[in-house]
């Protein structure tokens, strides 16, 4: 278990070298700097939520406040394109969508992580690298294209993991990866933003966290933002906002692009203190380079594992008082200060 300090000071602690490296770790160019500017602009930090496009004015209600970004995972398996969900979202002034785009057939997080990082030959790096895959990405891509939205692509995401199929063999990931935004750059979808997205690991030494995460990185030219997982399980993998970020920073300075925090969650004791470390570290100058961040209290895979080594993480904002008014100070916060 990860040794136990006060968030607040840890947190405000990271951030001083922190706002001192910003200024030397350049943010590279990313991919489509031609595209046109309505799609890739970033007016402001995005707040997404992980739901239904559907539940976004129930959830918008309970918590006294409107995400700009709505969050989804697909897995390829479902064989479909989305073009209902982006005309819901148009619908409720969503502008910004994520898709966690997983490909694979969804294994129950009850069967166990081996199965889950079992092999699916139809949906494996190499398949897609080959092109066996190419006419459901460029139906997708031309889905996304048309939608009227800025979209995350988040595909295969925490590929440094050992826990989904994708994981496997690094050199076809890169390929499979370079070849779906070929194919959408094909498409016209100058819309679609792509997302690496990886696990923070903390439970790993960042020598070899690195070592893990720079063999499936596809390229500057194939990246346009970092992302991460920032989940807070509790008990055994009990982990402060300030280790979250030290990693997020060395990503950062590992390639050189801005960061979205992809799912953001914690366990339910200490619930609004981290959330209030959270918020503290996003309003600072030394996050600038964070472009959004998304609230995903799914159910998770990790947790559902993991039992009682684990907090609590049924919890749920939408019926919780105490946590509310943070959450809605983190949106208003996005909304009024514009990534950097």
């Amino acid at each position: 278990m990860a040794a136990k300090r006060g968030m607040l000071a840890l947190a405000l602690a990271v951030v001083l070298p922190i706002a001192g490296l910003t200024g030397c770790a350049s943010d590279k160019a990313t991919p489509g700097a031609s595209s046109a500017a309505a799609a890739k602009a970033a007016p402001a930090r995005v707040f997404g939520v992980a739901t239904d496009p559907w539940k976004v004015d129930d959830w918008a209600a309970a918590v006294g406040e409107n995400p700009t970004m709505v969050m989804e995972f697909e897995a390829w398996s479902r064989d479909r394109t989305i073009d209902n969900h982006f005309e819901e979202l148009r619908r409720n002034g969503v502008q910004t969508f994520m898709l966690t785009w997983e490909p694979w057939t969804t294994v129950s997080a009850a069967e166990g992580k081996e199965a889950q990082y079992a092999e699916q030959p139809e949906f494996s790096n190499a398949a897609i690298a080959a092109g066996k895959k190419d006419a459901y990405i460029r139906a997708f891509a031309e889905s996304i294209a048309k939608s009227g939205l800025r979209v995350y692509v988040r595909f295969g995401h925490e590929m440094n993991g050992d826990w989904y199929p994708w994981s496997r063999d690094p050199a076809n990931y890169v390929a499979a990866w370079r070849r779906m935004v070929d194919i959408f750059r094909e498409a016209g979808a100058d819309n679609a933003r792509f997302v690496f997205s990886v696990n923070p690991s903390l439970f790993e030494p960042l020598a070899t966290w690195e070592a893990t995460v720079r063999r499936y990185w596809p390229g500057d030219e194939y990246v346009d933002l970092l992302g991460s997982t920032m989940i807070n399980f509790g008990g055994k993998k009990e982990y402060t906002v300030g280790e979250f970020v030290e990693r997020f920073e060395r990503a950062r300075q590992l390639f050189g692009k801005k960061l979205i925090i992809t799912e953001m969650n914690t366990a339910a004791q200490g619930r609004v203190k981290w959330l209030v470390d959270l918020r503290t570290w996003l309003a600072t100058t030394g996050a600038s380079w964070v472009e959004g961040v998304v609230l995903s209290q799914a159910e998770s895979r990790g947790a559902a594992q993991l039992g009682n080594k684990v907090g609590n993480l049924s919890w749920n904002v939408t019926t919780d008082p105490e946590t509310q008014p943070v959450i809605r100070g983190i949106i208003k916060d996005c909304q009024a200060a514009p990534a950097a």
